[in-house]
């Protein structure tokens, strides 16, 4: 018995000592985890460096390049985005693709076709000459020859599809994750479009990469951006399911199947249109009848109804900002702002971001601001212009020049100051919010402005004379002359 009590004593010791032992290392190890985290999220954003960024990768195509912004850069992997330009030669066709996110595009240049594959929707875009029920019969189907068989008779139609827009320079537009997009250059200059992905919105069900998934064509140089598929040819969906398959659910011949997929095709994603290009389009702008005053004022300052006036399927997606028309800030010596939000374009509330378009001629200043809710993206559509960005430890992170072609990412709270230098100064700015908001730091409505003289005299130390000059001396609100102290033209190296 004593003996039995023993080895039970001595078995519940033991139990203790493990148990103990185990909790010990575990709270050592949440520690060490919770030290490991606390190490790692300081250094998450550490955006005391910024850099004027250059595409790091190039996928070249037949009719076309597309190139491609390291996401990986701390300042966009911060921003939580990606970027990309699409140069489209005359005639280049870019085959049907769709992203795992929402994104925001810009034609910087030229002019074509834009068509979106939205799941669901009815092809409204119909050749009515030809697509005619006969004696009140419905249309059944069609044959491989486009022919219908309808009841015992056959009848003939050319197309029916999706929407298809003009677009041009100027037009930005909103596209949302998994619908099918393509675009045409029709006319003779190349289609310059460049477009910013919402990696980490919350309709991004994946991780923080962009994955274009391509409907048609290959990619033979891969997605070099995609660490371990660097060196795999991308290939499309139909590629990846077996010939038979596709076959049987679309209804066609086993050869034609295995040519949706591709596989000897090496033109890449964009390729070249042989002969003319005949899809089913609404005349150019400038051609389509006028529309009443109503509809004009109601399209350029958006719809504030209950969303029933808009479905997915017909909701406008597209506005340019190059519209004179529409110019929200304007000063004819010195330029002018637009602003694109979800109070103009409804679906922006959806995808959850915005655009500002700005042109200033050399020497115009945009007063020093900051975007109180939102990470801009801005690219350089023409010209050049000094810009300087401060962090929220008072250090400039950026101090230089940036010209055409270039990215620089502002991050949320960072206030940034730009100066044309050349004799225009043009850009496009994406930002993470369907409405985003600023802040200026000079100007009518800045928060200068909104101090009392008192907490300017005693927070800076100055007089109630040159308190009142800091605070009453700039009266324009976004827009003004650079002219000011010599030492401005002197710009320091950026500290580290």
């Amino acid at each position: 018995m004593a003996r039995v009590s023993s080895l039970l004593s001595f078995s519940l010791t033991l139990l203790i000592f493990f148990h103990g032992y185990a909790a010990q290392q575990g709270q050592q190890g949440q520690q060490g985890q919770q030290g490991q985290q606390g190490q790692q999220f300081p250094n998450e954003c550490q955006l005391d460096q910024l850099n004027a960024l250059e595409p790091s990768h190039v996928l070249k195509s037949e009719a076309g390049r597309i190139e491609v912004w390291d996401h990986h850069a701390p300042q966009l992997r911060c921003s939580g985005v990606s970027f990309a330009r699409y140069i489209i030669e005359s005639k280049g066709l870019y085959l049907p693709s769709f992203f795992n996110t929402a994104k925001l595009s810009f034609v910087a240049k030229g002019r074509g076709l834009m068509g979106k594959v939205i799941p669901g929707c009815a092809e409204t875009f119909q050749d009515s000459s030809e697509f005619q029920p006969r004696e009140g019969k419905q249309f059944e189907g069609q044959g491989e020859e486009g022919q219908g068989q309808g009841q015992g008779e056959r009848q003939m139609f050319r197309d029916m599809h999706q929407k298809v827009e003009h677009i041009r320079s100027g037009d930005t537009i909103a596209t949302t994750p998994g619908v099918a997009q393509w675009f045409y250059n029709d006319g003779q200059q190349p289609l310059v479009i460049v477009s910013v992905f919402d990696l980490a919105s919350h309709q991004n069900q994946l991780d923080r990469n962009p994955r274009p998934f391509y409907l048609a064509g290959n990619n033979p140089q891969g997605q070099v951006w995609l660490q371990g598929r660097e060196q795999q040819p991308q290939k499309n969906i139909f590629n990846g399911f077996e010939p038979e398959v596709i076959a049987q659910a679309l209804k066609i011949n086993l050869q034609t199947a295995q040519k949706l997929q591709n596989q000897e095709d090496n033109r890449g994603n964009i390729v070249r249109v042989e002969g003319p290009f005949g899809v089913i389009r609404p005349p150019l702008r400038g051609q389509r009848p006028q529309e009443g005053d109503d509809d004009d004022e109601e399209r350029r300052h958006g719809r504030h109804g209950n969303g029933l006036e808009e479905t997915i399927c017909s909701a406008r997606s597209t506005d340019n900002l190059d519209d004179p028309s529409r110019t929200d800030v304007y000063k004819p010596q010195l330029g002018y702002i637009s602003i694109l939000n979800s109070y103009d374009l409804p679906i922006l509330r959806f995808i959850r971001l915005s655009a500002l378009r700005g042109s200033i001629r050399q020497n115009a200043m945009v007063l020093p601001q900051w975007n109180a809710n939102a990470n801009a993206i801005l690219y350089v559509t023409d010209g050049e212009a000094q810009i300087q960005i401060v962090n929220d430890n008072g250090n400039r992170v950026f101090d230089g020049q940036v010209s055409q072609g270039q990215l620089i990412a502002i991050p949320q709270g960072f206030s940034v100051v730009k100066r044309a230098t050349s004799n225009r100064f043009q850009w496009v700015e994406f930002k993470t919010n369907a409405n985003a908001q600023i802040n200026t730091l000079a100007g009518r409505t800045s928060v200068l402005r909104g101090l009392p003289l008192e907490v300017i005299t005693n927070g800076f130390q100055i007089s109630p004379k040159e308190a009142r000059s800091v605070k009453f001396n700039t009266l324009e609100t976004t827009l003004t002359h650079s002219s000011g102290p010599a030492s401005y033209e002197r710009p320091r190296v950026a500290e580290a």
